[in-house]
């Protein structure tokens, strides 16, 4: 980590400000798209594990977890405003001195809902198809309510270490020019998360939105586990992950 690094960071953070003050639909607009990415990568994930779940489950968990990192990829390589990414950059930019912290708070709420809006539409969209219902429906209806069981600390570390590992191909984003070496790096990062079973709240999102189109039953306890995970993605990427990071660059020039 550098001071060239840091400042780039704070800029792009400085830059998501401007933008959601002065056009803060087309924000929401770059969140939704990244909540599709998420959504591609959700997808790709079920349908690779469900194929495998029931007769090889090594193969079917390592499958889901190298897929899912389609996901970041795409974000990364082709742009959008992911909550989780956003807590690193709007963390490092608070700790930099450009933004505030109401300022990094209107980030966060409206990356986080344009997420949402973009998860929601495409799975209206996937479960209005048809396309695969039975083998998404009963692969959901076997790993959601896993997800809805978990007592609130679990929810909440399980966040916390997700979005270090996610963050840190966020970061890759900023620091390598290759194009190759950024979805390297995503992919060891994201298929690290999904094999250790950690807990991330946009990706919950899209598993819980499916889960209750094709089940017909929605719960109390999704509200619950996104509250604690997101707080964990939070405290991972703005904290864990993005005040290290700061505080290991070269100090300001005087």
């Amino acid at each position: 980590m550098n001071r060239t690094v840091v400042e780039q960071i704070a800029r792009a953070g400085a830059d998501k400000l401007t933008l959601a003050r002065s056009a803060p639909l087309r924000y929401l607009t770059r969140a939704a798209l990244a909540g599709a990415f998420i959504f591609v990568g959700a997808l790709l994930s079920s349908l690779c594990a469900a194929w495998f779940y029931t007769d090889a489950l090594p193969v079917a968990k390592l499958l889901g977890a190298i897929t899912f990192s389609a996901a970041l990829t795409l974000i990364v390589l082709l742009g959008g405003e992911l909550f989780t990414g956003c807590n690193l950059v709007m963390g490092v930019s608070l700790y930099e001195g450009s933004v505030s912290l109401p300022g990094a708070l209107k980030i966060w709420v409206l990356s986080y809902l344009g997420n949402l809006v973009g998860i929601v539409l495409l799975c209206l969209v996937l479960v209005g198809s048809g396309a695969s219902a039975d083998l998404l429906g009963a692969y959901l209806a076997v790993i959601v309510p896993g997800k809805l069981s978990l007592p609130w600390y679990v929810l909440l570390l399980r966040g916390v270490l997700c979005n270090f590992l996610v963050c840190i191909g966020v970061f890759a984003g900023f620091r390598l020019h290759s194009e190759t070496g950024k979805a390297l790096v995503i992919a060891l990062a994201i298929t690290t998360f999904v094999l250790t079973g950690l807990e991330h709240s946009i990706a919950n999102m899209a598993y819980f939105a499916l889960y209750a189109l094709y089940t017909h039953t929605a719960d109390w306890a999704m509200g619950w586990n996104l509250l604690w995970v997101t707080l964990g993605n939070l405290l991972g990427g703005a904290v864990v992950l993005g005040y290290p990071l700061w505080y290991a660059a070269e100090e300001k020039e005087k």
